[in-house]
């Protein structure tokens, strides 16, 4: 070899290039065959090493290997090795990064994949913690049939690796995933347990789930959550309760199954081995006994968020068993049919009140009725989070309007509620008018006479008629006394009623405030309405005026044509709201 001048076209470098001498080019010319495939071979690896060093300098080949795991990381799918295959292909190094990070081959795993291909993933994962997570729709989409094998040989070799076992799928399908579960090493880095079991709730397709399992040592487990599973509360409370004191979310859903329910007793006091709870979901999950009315209440002291969907005589005995104090969301979904009796909306509230008294500094209450349930909110006005939501499901078409007036009463029993600055319902009359016309307004005096400092009102798209009818009656009455030191007006403070775009109610909420307004010294209330046309030109404001006045006599007749036909759609007022 020799030095050569430079080539044409200069390189970057002063430094010219290494080139083959003239006597190089004549000993081709002259070999053999033999020669010539051995100057051949020569040639190649010569090329070879001159590609290879070249590629040395390339940027790629030049980035950290930290900067490299994040390229990967980001191009690589969740379970989904076809990336990984690829970028092995481009190079050595890369090759040796691709093949010796666990990190990106614990991400590629796919568990729908090949058995021999999964445990070669598994053996590339080296001692990551496993994400074990299938779904319905992996399940569906597993026509080789190769889920099943594939969790029960990961979680019946390498059990004591998973940090998180998510199971959703049939009975059967689930219940042979959980006998394949591995004991012998315990779970010291599970944090969080799944089992959803998503057969139809009957019992031959509940899912068993082995006492074994409870039994293992979960130190780290943070997050438990059995849908649709038969287990022993014992093994529960003996095993998981015992040694997994991290525990911060709970979810037991039983779906209308009370033969796998509890206590509110026993399910108190496995709760309160769980110092840390935070969030505690329940769907019937919960059965009454006689001695449960009678119980102790324990503290849940961290617990802040509580779903609970259950019976209404089982909602109010679990929540008179508890006390919450750093509760700031509460959703009790209760089923008013057909073991309700009156008295029952009363006891839930009461049984609320108890449980949560950090958080009842309410200052807004939203009452709403829909086909088939109604909904009680309370919460702080304008706020995004709600505090309380209380849903009653199926109450039969003759019991709405008992039901409502046992609303609007347990209101009253609540003393924090008596701050109360806003109020928003939604009631169709077709409710309201199941009561006799005076009890219904006396209640609602009774209501505003112990919650006298709303200061607005916000009327739903149904408006509740008899609602108006006791704020007009009150004002009427209160403007003939002519005494003012006798005055006694409902809801002094009130500053604002809205109401939708409907012409009649706003004449009504207009005579309302005018006769507020007459009355001397009182604060002027504001009525709200959008997209509606003045009142003063609406044709029939005479006709309609007339008949309020008549109705404000006698509130069970005369009632307008126009409240009696603000009525919802009642198609679906009977059908069972799951």
């Amino acid at each position: 070899m020799a030095m050569a001048n430079s080539i044409d076209g200069g390189l970057p470098h002063e430094v010219p290039p290494t080139t083959l001498p003239p006597e190089f080019l004549r000993t081709v010319l002259s070999s053999n065959a033999v020669e010539l495939d051995y100057i051949h071979a020569f040639l190649r690896h010569a090329m070879l090493q001159v590609s290879r060093r070249r590629n040395t300098f390339a940027i790629a080949a030049c980035l950290p290997y930290d900067v490299l795991f994040l390229i990967f990381d980001h191009a690589v799918g969740m379970k989904d090795s076809t990336a990984l295959r690829v970028l092995s292909q481009v190079c050595g190094r890369w090759r040796a990064v691709v093949l010796e990070d666990s990190l990106l081959w614990h991400k590629a795993l796919n568990l729908m994949g090949g058995r021999k291909w999964v445990r070669e993933v598994m053996r590339r994962t080296k001692e990551v913690p496993l994400w074990i997570n299938v779904n319905r729709y992996d399940f569906t989409e597993d026509y080789g049939e190769n889920i099943v094998p594939n969790v029960s040989l990961v979680i019946g070799n390498d059990f004591s690796r998973c940090a998180i076992l998510d199971i959703e799928g049939h009975s059967g399908e689930v219940k042979e995933v959980l006998d394949s579960v591995n004991t012998d090493y315990g779970a010291p880095l599970l944090h969080s347990l799944l089992i959803r079991n998503i057969s139809c709730p009957v019992q031959e397709y509940i899912v068993n789930i082995p006492d074994r399992l409870f039994r293992i040592p979960m130190p780290r487990l943070t997050s438990l959550c059995l849908e649709r599973c038969a287990f022993s509360w014992d093994a529960l409370h003996t095993g998981i309760a015992s040694h997994s004191h991290s525990l911060t979310s709970l979810c037991i859903s039983n779906v209308h199954d009370d033969t796998l329910a509890t206590t509110p007793f026993r399910l108190s006091l496995i709760l309160q081995s769980f110092p840390l709870l935070k969030d505690l979901r329940l769907r019937d999950a919960i059965v009454v006994t006689a001695s449960d009315h009678e119980i102790a209440a324990v503290t849940l002291q961290s617990l802040s968020s509580l779903h609970i969907q259950s019976s209404i005589g089982a909602c109010a005995a679990f929540l008179a068993a508890i006390c919450v104090p750093s509760l700031v969301d509460l959703m009790v979904d209760v089923n008013a049919a057909p073991e309700s009796s009156p008295g029952d909306v009363n006891e839930l509230m009461t049984s609320i009140q108890l449980a949560a008294r950090s958080c009842l500094a309410y200052t807004s209450v939203d009452i709403a009725h829909h086909p088939g349930y109604f909904v009680i909110r309370l919460g702080r006005a304008r706020a995004p989070a709600r505090f309380i939501e209380v849903t009653l499901r199926n109450s039969s078409r003759q019991e709405l309007g008992d039901r409502f007036l046992e609303i609007i009463t347990s209101m009253v029993v609540i003393q924090p509620l008596r701050r109360v600055q806003e109020l928003c319902v939604s009631v169709p009359y077709s409710v309201e008018g199941q009561v006799e016309g005076q009890v219904m307004t006396e209640t609602w005096r009774h209501f505003f006479h112990h919650i006298n400092m709303i200061s607005h009102i916000h009327l739903g798209t149904q408006p509740p008629a008899l609602l108006l009818h006791t704020l007009y009656q009150d004002a009427y009455m209160a403007a003939h006394l002519q005494r003012s030191n006798e005055l006694r007006l409902l809801l002094p403070s009130l500053a604002q009623v809205s109401l939708p775009p409907i012409y009649e109610y706003r004449v009504f909420v207009d005579m309302i405030l005018d006769l507020r307004a007459s009355l001397g010294g009182l604060l002027m209330t504001e009525a709200l309405l959008q997209q509606c046309a003045d009142v003063e030109s609406f044709s029939d404001l005479d006709v309609v005026r007339s008949q309020i006045m008549a109705w404000a006599v006698d509130p069970g007749h005369n009632i307008p044509d126009w409240v009696e036909n603000d009525v919802e759609d009642e198609g679906s007022i009977d059908d069972t709201i799951d």
